[in-house]
């Protein structure tokens, strides 16, 4: 999986899909204390824990992880990207079927999706396309492109 990197005005660097906070690494609440502070790292605040003898800490604990994965997908962008919890591990990760229902022009295995396609090559947009699209081969990879009249940039893939 990858990338363009760049940054928005929160200082938001666009990373990268993948795994940011590996839930190998220690309890759910050290992996929640990770995601925390991975979520810091942009902006996030919060109120004060209680201590970690107190019998609410791991709920509590858990419902600020939470808040920091709903702030961080508040400054996530790009189309079909969200951050996520899945088994006490943190993931950024790239949803191929919402954004083929989200950009203007979606391929899949050379067979479009769209009523404008260009019938030589139904896998790419028209040339006058401009705007998000989404290329999905034959093995399931995608990319979603951002086309403008200097040509495509790439937005991530996954394979």
């Amino acid at each position: 999986m990858n990338a363009v990197q760049k940054q928005n005005d929160n200082g938001y660097d666009y990373p990268p899909p993948g795994c940011y906070v590996d839930e190998s690494a220690g309890s759910a609440d050290d992996c929640n204390n990770r995601i925390i502070s991975f979520a810091e790292e942009y902006g996030f605040t919060y109120e004060e824990l209680p201590a970690e003898d107190n019998e609410d800490y791991p709920d509590i604990l858990n419902e600020v992880a939470d808040e920091a994965v709903d702030f961080l997908n508040g400054l996530e962008h790009r189309t079909g990207m969200y951050w996520v919890i899945d088994d006490n591990s943190l993931f950024l990760s790239a949803d191929v079927e919402s954004a083929r229902e989200l950009v203007g022009f979606a391929s899949h295995e050379n067979r479009c999706q769209c009523a404008d396609h260009n019938p030589e090559d139904p896998s790419y947009p028209p040339e006058d396309y401009r705007g998000e699209w989404l290329h999905v081969n034959d093995h399931g990879n995608a990319t979603l492109y951002n086309r403008t009249d200097t040509g495509d940039e790439e937005t991530w893939s996954v394979v």
